[in-house]
């Protein structure tokens, strides 16, 4: 059989060059590494870390394609020889090649692997006997924004490991609204009524569903349209995200909880158990105010800080709406950050991006005078390194892991510091 010559690949991206076949391993996942990964062991001992589209447990034996590293071993499970009887089919015809979800077939034991996989960080990164609790996802829990990629010809998610498409009519993991609005979405870009160029779109809608507005960036500038009954029409108005005790407003396309309705009851749950009060708080990477709100009356006052200047144009009117006095500022948490910040009945709460907290805000908070900190991280990996970095003056006195990202392996981290 001749081989297909490809060329050395060179002057291509990444995803488009020639892949070189790896070595077809068999064997058992000895159980889960952070990143839903399957941890296993070659013969001769060494690692193995395997990736699948669709959940693995600890205990199934697979056949995967491996690519040896220096020490270890990274690869891609091709097929299951035995499988977990907890195993249940996917709730989404394309869950095998989608890059959005990595956990359908899960079932009922998402929970336990998720745990399984945040307690393998947790053991190897944080102080021997740490404690921490678990929040899994209520079953109902959809996501209020979603990402597709149109590239000329198809509308759809990427596949995963690829920047190739993977077409959509719609998405089980959405929010109902978001989902029917696909279909609308392409019909519109193929009849020219919408921008035809390959680009990324958002669809996002409120609290309740419903408003369904899809977002795309045009050199710039980011262009708005409203979903109507009779199609799409141009229109810059904002989200809003009414829960029990309060409403926000936030510009489309701006950062908000992937899905909202679970993130609020989560993070309120987390902190009214915590029964943080006292005088100013400084709420850094403060976005539209989420944590202000919820926190309420609690503080006398609050200095929200946030570098995207139209969330802090909106955190000014959500929190003065709510009655809370606040000084709210645009500005680079990292530049604006003082050494000594705060007293001792004030509260430092971080919501960072998925990279975590630079390096010199870390250093920073090592000085601060604040007697309390609460850190919320995205990324476990970068949460870690954070409690790690201010382990010299920052002792972690509770840590609660919510599940905010169903059907992923992603999870949200919140701990309680306190100075000591």
């Amino acid at each position: 059989m001749k081989r297909t010559r490809h060329g050395s690949g060179k002057g291509l991206p990444e995803y488009r060059k020639p892949r070189n076949p790896g070595e077809i391993w068999r064997g058992t996942i000895e159980r889960l590494a952070w990143g839903g990964k399957g941890l296993a062991r070659s013969e001769d001992g060494r690692l193995l870390l395997l990736s699948a589209p669709m959940a693995l447990f600890p205990g199934e034996e697979v056949e995967a394609e491996v690519h040896w590293k220096a020490r270890h071993g990274e690869g891609n499970v091709l097929r299951w020889s035995k499988k977990d009887p907890r195993r249940v089919p996917a709730g989404c015809p394309l869950a095998a090649t989608c890059g959005g979800c990595d956990l359908w077939e899960a079932g009922a034991a998402v929970a336990e692997l998720k745990q399984s996989m945040t307690a393998d960080l947790l053991h190897r990164q944080l102080p021997e006997g740490t404690n921490w609790s678990y929040l899994p996802a209520p079953a109902d829990a959809r996501r209020h924004r979603i990402q597709l990629h149109w590239d000329g010809t198809s509308l759809g998610y990427h596949r995963r490991s690829s920047h190739q498409i993977v077409p959509v009519n719609g998405c089980p993991a959405a929010a109902d609204s978001l989902s029917k609005a696909i279909p609308r979405l392409l019909e519109a870009i193929q009849a020219k009524l919408l921008p035809q160029r390959p680009q990324r779109w958002e669809l996002a809608t409120g609290t309740p569903e419903g408003r369904v507005v899809a977002i795309a960036e045009i050199g710039e500038k980011r262009h708005i349209w409203l979903l109507e009954p009779d199609g799409w029409h141009r229109d810059d108005s904002e989200l809003s995200e009414a829960f029990d005790d309060f409403t926000l407003w936030h510009r489309a396309g701006g950062f908000f909880q992937v899905s909202p309705p679970w993130a609020v009851k989560a993070f309120g749950s987390v902190l009214e158990n915590w029964d943080l009060k006292g005088g100013t708080l400084f709420d850094l990477y403060g976005g539209v105010g989420l944590f202000s709100a919820l926190l309420g009356k609690r503080f006398q006052h609050r200095v929200l800080v946030e570098f995207d200047i139209a969330a802090v144009e909106w955190a000014k009117k959500n929190l003065d709406q709510l009655e809370l006095p606040s000084q709210c500022i645009a500005a680079d948490v990292g530049k604006w950050l003082p050494e000594n910040l705060g007293g001792p009945e004030d509260l430092i709460l971080l919501d960072p991006p998925r990279s975590g907290l630079e390096p010199e805000v870390a250093a920073r908070l090592l000085s601060a005078k604040a007697e309390t900190m609460v850190l919320v991280g995205c990324d476990g990996a970068a949460f870690c390194r954070d409690i790690q970095r201010m382990s010299p003056c920052w002792k972690l006195m509770e840590l609660v892991v919510l599940d905010l990202f169903p059907l992923t392996h992603h999870v949200e981290c919140v701990g309680l510091l306190k100075r000591g």
